[in-house]
């Protein structure tokens, strides 16, 4: 655990946004690239990406201070003092997706494409995110007796007891969805369907290894466990062909409106 990396004076460089940011311009190529592999000019989907990030860590902040609502009553201005953390990566799913949906769907005329060339880096973000939250001690999992659990500083107030890295699992968990997800991605008969595999699979990744990790329970779950039954739902009906099988757009069959900026 590592927080702040090293100071500038007074002001303090933090870990998990240096990875953060990492994650972005890693998490950016890649879609880029991928987006070339459908016909999409880079100049458009880098647009798409920096509106996606945006906008994601707006909804990922409000989703972390609807679970937290009582201490954002008592101090509303809380909620833009993000040198305080707090972030739910559901809400910043929710967020970058639904973003980079209308703006695909705005600009040429396929959501879908967008959402499937936004899938595999969401997660090579998140993985990278979950290094983040273990430098910062958050996201800490329940206590343990397995030998590769992580103590924590005592000054963190968790005690001096293992406690499961469930970071880790969920990190390497993202790593092989994301690896199916790009060979959904390559072989795709519809589109949306690398977007459905990777939004019902993380919601399955999540649904499990919440059981590792300490939290509130809402009933016999926590909240982020029921809102990933209704990912895994929602994704499964996707790759079902519920929501449709619209056509694919490779390379060679570029939208002529696609290649502007935003």
């Amino acid at each position: 655990m590592h927080p702040v990396l090293f100071r500038l004076g007074d002001f303090p460089l933090y870990t998990y946004g240096l990875i953060m940011a990492i994650a972005f311009l890693v998490g950016g190529l890649l879609t880029i690239y991928l987006g070339t592999r459908r016909g999409y000019e880079p100049i458009f989907t880098s647009d798409v990406v920096l509106w996606s990030i945006l906008i994601g860590l707006l909804g990922a902040r409000v989703a972390f201070a609807l679970q937290n609502l009582d201490d954002y009553l008592q101090d509303p201005l809380l909620f833009l003092n993000f040198r305080r953390g707090g972030i739910a990566i559901q809400g910043g799913m929710l967020g970058g997706f639904g973003t980079a949906a209308w703006l695909f769907a705005r600009r040429a005329g396929s959501a879908r494409d967008g959402l499937d060339i936004l899938a595999a880096p969401a997660l090579l973000g998140m993985a990278l995110g979950r290094v983040g939250c273990v430098m910062h001690g958050c996201c800490y999992g329940k206590v343990c007796q397995v030998p590769w659990g992580l103590v924590y500083p005592e000054a963190t107030g968790l005690g001096s007891l293992p406690r499961h890295p469930v970071q880790f699992y969920e990190m390497g968990l993202d790593l092989i969805l994301m690896g199916f997800v790009l060979w959904v991605f390559l072989q795709a008969r519809f589109a949306g369907q690398a977007f459905w595999v990777s939004f019902g699979g993380y919601g399955l990744i999540r649904l499990l290894t919440e059981f590792f990790r300490e939290g509130a329970m809402t009933g016999p779950m926590t909240l982020a466990q029921w809102v990933s039954l209704l990912f895994l739902a929602v994704g499964v009906l996707g790759v079902l062909g519920l929501w449709g099988r619209p056509e694919v757009r490779w390379a060679g069959g570029r939208p002529p409106e696609a290649s502007g900026r935003i």
